[in-house]
């Protein structure tokens, strides 16, 4: 395991322990990163009630047939001791039922069908980044809200499986 698998797995360990009697509140999620050789330096959060205005592709017609019932959009940045600096995006996309969320992260989780559009770069006074997918983890919580999360690399040498790890552990961020 490379060094950005031993930080992924410190700190999924400090979100299990975090997150054991319900969601982690927002210092125990700083404290994760922070076990996990990263900082987060800024965050914005933003709900909506509409997920087809805020997505693109084959998910934004999925999304036009089978219709979330929320949408939670997070942003944030995380640096290291190096002044490497990552964005992180997640987002929560949530269902009426089970099959719904199944459908949509099966399509999600396919490279090119498209995406749910990031939070401006802007929140955070960061240059837009070009979202890739690329360094991307999903998951499904609750059995109805599918969650993902993407990391780019803004300065610094973060290799793809460091940012591939940060996506790993920034899906199991507590919804907003």
């Amino acid at each position: 395991m490379g060094s950005g698998g031993v930080i992924a797995a410190a700190a999924v360990v400090g979100v299990v322990a975090a997150g054991a009697s319900g969601l982690a509140a927002p210092a125990d999620v700083d404290e994760m990163w922070r076990d996990s050789g990263l900082r987060v330096v800024d965050r914005a959060a933003r709900a909506d009630g509409d997920c087809v205005p805020h997505s693109f592709g084959q998910v934004q017609e999925l999304l036009r047939t089978s219709p979330c019932v929320g949408l939670d959009r997070m942003l944030f940045t995380v640096t290291d001791d190096k002044g490497g600096t990552a964005v992180v995006f997640v987002a929560w996309v949530e269902f009426a039922d089970p099959d719904r969320a199944r459908e949509f992260k099966r399509l999600e989780d396919v490279h090119g069908t498209g995406d749910v559009v990031p939070l401006s770069g802007s929140l955070l006074q960061v240059a837009d980044v070009p979202f890739t997918a690329l360094n991307y983890d999903s998951d499904v919580v609750d059995g109805v809200t599918v969650v993902i999360a993407e990391a780019e690399n803004v300065a610094g040498g973060f290799t793809a499986e460091y940012l591939d790890d940060i996506a790993a552990v920034a899906v199991r961020t507590p919804r907003p």
